[in-house]
């Protein structure tokens, strides 16, 4: 259970004291202490203003603060009053850990912000599949069989559905809604319907749903009846797409591409051209956003001892150009990496000692982490830290975060 921030509680009133009320003996407050405050009374405009100012910050914050009580609930804004797609109450500070509860339909989810981690039940994990989490925060869902191609967004923490056009107004007839449950190999266990990539456009009207590996992309707004479909090829580059800041990223052989709506059709355009040698078979491409910047980790093998390096470039799309750098945001964070996404954390928001700064530690989707090649790499001096293979889970901070980004 989520527990009210410090911040809003109200002051503990001293109880060795025994003042009273002047002229109030025999009211109900005649027996509290002079500096009890009827906190539930404050009024709607003080209300109204720290509900603003908490929302603001996380809204994490803003549900704990209506769940006070109903005097403070009336005086600010439901959620659900307003659209899925309103960012105001979005938990994009909060992403969702990948190891289950005891209850099949808990979930923890961790503020990378600030390393505090609460948990949650989320009710419809009973009869939906995960497809992805947004970067908005918000869990992209599917009907489990019989009736898969049944979509929706929910916000974890507000309870907010939002519902989708069917998935079979976007994919081809051999993978409609009859025939899913007859194939194993088109279930949406499978890694063909894994939708990372998916989110919000920045005309905040406008679902993104990306299916990678079937090079689809699909657009709808809540309400519509079908999406509109555009294909796309990676040219065997091995990268998978991302949203950031409103807008659809992803890389084939002509470079970073931007997906645009404005003029025309939907289409990709080139956000910036790729200015490194590479290899289309052997290298990888990971899209990831550090501090509101928007990156690129390139994965190469060495030329001599055939060893794996990560380089890591700024994505200037003012002037369409990478920047090689070695740090990882201005404060140094550490970014945990996986094949279909990424978290970036900062180290100073957990124990000393337990992360590095300016490190990229490895999912265990990884192959080179698979094969216990390496788990963590430093950006500094290209040093590698080896994983802990003598344990059969996650017993460090690094480890569970790289488990919390795996994606199977």
């Amino acid at each position: 259970m989520m527990k009210l921030p410090a911040l809003l509680l109200p002051p503990r009133p001293d109880l060795n004291r025994d003042a009273r009320y002047p002229g109030d003996s025999d009211n109900r407050h005649a027996n509290l202490p002079c500096c009890w405050r009827d906190w539930s009374n404050l009024g709607d405009g003080p209300v109204g203003l720290i509900a603003e100012r908490v929302l603001a910050y996380d809204v994490a914050d803003y549900v704990r603060f209506r769940a006070v009580c109903s005097p403070w609930r009336q005086s600010s804004t439901e959620p659900r009053t307003h659209s899925g797609l309103d960012r105001r109450f979005h938990p994009s500070k909060w992403t969702m850990l990948r190891e289950e509860l005891t209850s099949p339909t808990g979930r923890s989810f961790l503020n990378t912000s600030t390393g505090q981690c609460v948990q949650i039940d989320i009710p419809e994990l009973r009869d939906h599949e995960l497809l992805a989490l947004t970067p908005e925060g918000l869990l992209v869902l599917a009907r489990k069989p019989p009736c898969t191609t049944t979509l929706c967004m929910l916000n974890p923490l507000t309870r907010q559905l939002i519902q989708l056009p069917p998935l079979s107004s976007l994919l081809p007839s051999e993978f409609h809604d009859d025939m899913l449950p007859e194939r194993d190999a088109l279930s949406l266990q499978g890694s063909h319907f894994r939708a990372w990539g998916s989110g919000i456009l920045n005309d905040d009207s406008t679902v993104v749903l990306c299916f990678h590996h079937l090079y689809m992309l699909g657009m709808a707004k809540p309400g519509d009846d079908h999406w509109t479909l555009l294909d796309y090829d990676d040219g065997c580059i091995r990268a998978t797409p991302m949203m950031f800041q409103g807008c659809f990223y992803c890389i084939n052989q002509s470079g970073l591409m931007v997906l645009e709506k404005t003029g025309g059709p939907p289409r990709l355009e080139v956000a910036a051209k790729l200015n490194m040698p590479f290899c289309r078979m052997m290298d990888t491409f990971h899209l990831v956003n550090i501090c509101g910047q928007l990156m690129l980790v390139h994965c190469h093998l060495g030329r001599m001892d055939r060893a794996l390096f990560y380089d890591t470039y700024r994505v200037d799309l003012d002037n369409g150009t990478l920047l090689l750098v070695k740090r990882l945001g201005s404060a140094g964070h550490a970014l945990f990496l996986g094949m279909r996404c990424s978290l970036s954390v900062s180290p100073k928001v957990f124990p000393s000692g337990s992360i590095c700064a300016d490190t990229i530690y490895l999912s265990f989707d990884i192959n080179s982490r698979r094969s216990m090649m390496d788990g963590g790499y430093h950006l500094a001096d290209d040093g590698v830290e080896l994983p802990n293979s003598s344990v059969s889970r996650p017993h460090t901070l690094a480890e569970c975060l790289s488990l919390a980004n795996t994606i199977s």
